[in-house]
């Protein structure tokens, strides 16, 4: 009886840890990238933003959160349960910002962070990266340090033709894929590709829209493909 007990308090304590947040999400973030879901035509990547913007989400361990857009703060809350980590309360100022670039990030932005469920850490050299995601194959990426124009090699990809009905040919500069992964509109990875990244072949899948998961050095990029 007394070994149950022991066995019993050991997987509980398991459990409860499982459920805790990643401590290393504490902290402030920079945004490199947003797309609020797959219904936007393209990541909004900040790097190409002009003029240049800072956008930011600090994280505290009560689960608030605060940052700032291109010229609008917000705030809100998270949840966590069931190992995810998820958007609770949002609020944010609407003050004109006078340059519609950075009224449309914003905008992008902001929805993005009102409805965010998942998250992902990762290692990028002596730093760390967030991924945040939706339900709609929405994600944003953020970095613990401050905006680098090298570290936006992975958004130079180019991915051609799309529509296709057979093969994508893809073509990057000084930026190492290391995996591709497509998602179905259920979010179900269809094919994993971890090779070959130049010209993938893609006419065994049904005709549909697809979400390409690109891993790199750099962090994780999604792009839509429609297969015809």
């Amino acid at each position: 009886m007394k070994h149950l007990l022991i066995l019993i308090s050991i997987i509980y304590s398991i459990n409860c840890f499982g459920q805790e947040p990643n401590p290393e999400l504490f902290q402030t973030w920079y945004l490199y990238s947003v797309m609020a879901s797959d219904g936007s035509p393209s990541p909004y990547i900040v790097s190409e933003i002009n003029p240049n913007i800072t956008p930011s989400l600090t994280i505290v361990e009560d689960l608030t959160f605060s940052g700032i857009g291109a010229c609008n703060s917000f705030n809100g809350t998270f949840i966590f349960s069931n190992n995810t980590l998820s958007t609770d309360q949002f609020s944010n100022l609407t003050n004109e910002c006078g340059i519609q670039i950075h009224k449309s990030f914003e905008t992008e932005y902001f929805n993005f962070m009102e409805y965010a469920i998942g998250y992902q850490i990762t290692s990028e050299n002596d730093g760390l990266v967030l991924n945040l995601s939706t339900a709609v194959f929405g994600e944003a990426v953020f970095k613990n340090f401050k905006l680098n124009i090298k570290d936006f090699d992975l958004n130079k990809i180019e991915i051609y033709p799309n529509p296709t009905n057979s093969i994508i040919y893809i073509k990057s500069k000084n930026t190492s894929i290391t995996k591709i992964e497509f998602l179905n509109s259920f979010g179900q990875t269809m094919r994993i590709i971890k090779s070959k990244f130049e010209s993938i072949d893609i006419s065994n899948l049904s005709a549909g829209i697809y979400m390409m998961k690109i891993y790199s050095e750099f962090g994780i990029q999604n792009r839509k493909i429609l297969k015809k």
